[in-house]
């Protein structure tokens, strides 16, 4: 089996009003889809989310991929990991992971199995949150509590909203205000995105701790590995931290810094399946927990295939603008707000591209 073509599509879907985190303020959703083609017509996707300079990635890294057999996806990798010319990490490492995707994909749907029973298969069903609670112009409390609510009638039993985009004092009435809507027993978590210093995160990380969070993610930029691990060693409260980081490399100087005791790696961000594999290998050996940020379709089967799996995160049609339309299977949450894993071969999706084509703003087909 050889790859003769990556196809390469590009879609963007406005939010109803710009949604903002601690830091970070998103018009829309924007994905790009790597479509690879091989010679005997099974195809893979992969998808990760970004615009303009993850398309040119990808381009770019055509030519080092087909002609390739797509099962040794080490060597692909190592053909696509080109530090001197792309840089270490960044758009060029978001390219990586959405073509190392969609080998998987492909492995998955030739040897007739799902992606979570080729990467080890260690359970069919796992937790998930449904991530939200984002800042909106003129979102008060009484939409944010109803946003959690709606959560609850979809069977969740875990939530994540946003903190850091307000001052200390309004970020904890927000997150008294959220407890109240969801009870004592649904896991709260919350997520700062990066927005606090190192006093205003301690600060914070006790106050969450008197409310019973379930982890308190990214309170520091993602280069104060010292800040993180400060933090975690001060507070009880887990610090939850990688979505940002990329490559095994990265997430080794994480672990041995002791900066968390929850990983967020993202499969769309670090360089795809195949890296990942390898960062959760080293979590395990320390003892670190797996808990990826991103798609649900994607990293319910990471979450899945090993012990150190977590919790999955879990996105609707509020924080990916494109869910609605793009899968003509999506995946559901159970009435014990859990996931099962897809069994079908490769990822088990399938894209509706006639329905997403709307929101197309770029297509290799059309060149």
């Amino acid at each position: 089996m050889i790859i003769t073509d990556i196809r390469i599509h590009a879609y963007s879907a406005a939010y109803k009003n710009p949604i903002r985190n601690g830091k970070y303020t998103y018009p829309a959703t924007e994905i790009v889809i790597c479509e690879v083609v091989t010679d005997e017509g099974v195809n893979g996707v992969g998808w990760v989310h970004g615009s303009d300079m993850v398309i040119k990635a990808m381009l770019s890294l055509k030519d080092r991929v087909i002609g390739q057999d797509p099962f040794n996806v080490e060597r692909i990798w190592e053909r696509m990991y080109l530090p001197k010319v792309y840089g270490r990490k960044g758009l060029a490492t978001r390219a990586i992971s959405g073509i190392d995707i969609a080998l998987w994909d492909i492995k998955g749907k030739v040897a007739g199995r799902s992606v979570c029973q080729m990467l080890g298969g260690y359970v069919d069903r796992i937790p998930a949150y449904i991530a939200g609670g984002y800042y909106e112009e003129g979102k008060g409390w009484d939409m944010l509590q109803s946003e959690m609510k709606e959560n609850l009638k979809r069977g969740a039993k875990a939530v994540k909203m946003k903190i850091g985009g307000a001052s200390i004092k309004e970020d904890l009435e927000r997150v008294d205000a959220v407890r109240d809507a969801v009870g004592p027993d649904i896991h709260l978590l919350v997520d700062a995105n990066n927005a606090y210093n190192r006093i205003d995160a301690l600060k914070m990380g006790r106050e969450l701790e008197r409310r019973n969070i379930y982890w308190f993610e990214e309170p520091l930029s993602p280069d104060d590995i010292e800040g993180c691990a400060e933090l975690q060693r001060k507070l009880d409260i887990p610090i939850a931290i990688g979505e940002n980081e990329y490559t095994r490399w990265g997430f080794k100087q994480l672990i041995e810094s002791n900066a968390a005791q929850v990983l967020n790696a993202d499969a769309q961000v670090l360089g795809g399946i195949t890296e990942w594999k390898k960062v959760a290998d080293l979590a395990m050996s320390s003892h670190v927990l797996l808990a990826p940020h991103g798609d649900q379709e994607i990293h319910a089967h990471l979450v899945a295939s090993v012990p150190n799996g977590l919790i999955a995160e879990y996105y609707d049609n509020n924080t990916n603008a494109l869910l609605k339309d793009m899968f003509s299977n999506p995946i559901r949450l159970n009435e014990l707000g859990q996931i099962m894993v897809p069994q079908a071969p490769g990822l088990g999706v399938e894209i509706e591209y006639e329905r997403i084509r709307p929101y197309c703003t770029y297509s290799s087909d059309d060149k």
